[in-house]
Formats: C-alpha cells, sequence, structure tokens
C-alpha cells in the first residue's frame, strides 16, 4: 500500500504524536483568542481590532470616512476581512511553532476549526 512517500515509521510515528497535537492545539486556542490584530482600510479610516478566534473587538471609524456614506460599508467590510486574514496568518504561524515544525498537508489547518 502506497502512503505518499510515508513508510511504516513515520507513520507511527505521527500516531505517536496525535495526543501531544490534540493537547498543544487546545492550548493554542486559548492562546489565540487573546492574541489581537489591526486589520484596515480606506487608508486607515476604518480600523478593526481582532483576535486570534476570529471575533472582532472593536471598529474605529475616522470621521472623514462618515462623509461618504455608500462607501463606509465596502470600507468596513475590507476592514474586517484583512483583520480576520492577518489573524489567520499569525494563527497559523503559532500553530506551526506549536506541532514542533511538523510539516501539515496544505489544507489541513482548515479542518482543525482555524
Amino acid at each position: 500500500m502506497n502512503m505518499g512517500g510515508m513508510g511504516p515509521l513515520d507513520l507511527m510515528k505521527l500516531v505517536s504524536q496525535a495526543g501531544k497535537i490534540r493537547e498543544n492545539m487546545s492550548q493554542l486556542k486559548d492562546k489565540a483568542a487573546k492574541r489581537t490584530v489591526e486589520g484596515a482600510a480606506g487608508g486607515g479610516l476604518i480600523k478593526v481590532l481582532v483576535n486570534g478566534a476570529g471575533e472582532v473587538l472593536s471598529v474605529t471609524v475616522d470621521p472623514e470616512a462618515l462623509q461618504d456614506s455608500e462607501a463606509l460599508g465596502p470600507l468596513v467590510a475590507a476592514a474586517v476581512n484583512d483583520g480576520l486574514r492577518k489573524s489567520k496568518e499569525v494563527l497559523l504561524e503559532e500553530t506551526k511553532a506549536a506541532m514542533g515544525g511538523l510539516d501539515l498537508p496544505p489544507g489541513m489547518m482548515d479542518g482543525l476549526g482555524f
């Protein structure tokens, strides 16, 4: 049976690390909720603060942005999306570090709830 390049010893090592990985992921989620990143749009007219759990903590709107009510909604959406993207990037970096450099297949983080 072809294991995609993984030999029996590699697979056994991965299985033996599963418990440690689960524990690290739980700690990581707790730690991530405490980290924050800033997303922005409109040259900084709209700023959002997002934590590592993907929650928007605050939205700051420069009074200048209120002059164009049609642009306000798209600017807020862009700032939120920027913050969420940055939050996910930070979480991915921390996850890789917490797993001791274990190289995960592309897309595997999506299945872990991040």
